[in-house]
């Protein structure tokens, strides 16, 4: 009995025996911060262009899979979202003028 409790106990004397590890980090870094008070957020008008993008990339693959059955869906899915976008682009035209 006395065999196994120092069995049980001599690892844990061991492991508290060990000096303790370094931080693995460095000091933390303080990021500014995004806004101030008194500070406008600055507009992100490319909405519009985004948009067109995605919608030619689902008129590209909608053409590639024609064959399936899948790709006529994709096609006007992706006319759909184009026309969106030409819509966005222009209330961005009016709107986010600078």
């Amino acid at each position: 009995m006395r065999r196994a409790a120092r069995a049980l106990v001599l690892p844990l004397l061991l492991l508290s025996a060990a000096p303790a590890p370094a931080a693995a980090c460095g000091p933390a870094i303080r990021l500014p911060s995004p806004r101030s008070a008194g500070e406008v957020p600055p507009r992100r008008c490319q909405g519009g262009q985004d948009t067109i993008a995605f919608g030619r990339l689902l008129v590209d693959y909608g053409i590639a899979t024609l064959r399936y059955g899948v790709g006529i869906v994709l096609v006007f899915l992706g006319l759909v979202v184009m026309a969106l976008g030409y819509l966005l682009a222009l209330i961005d035209l009016l709107f986010c003028w600078r």
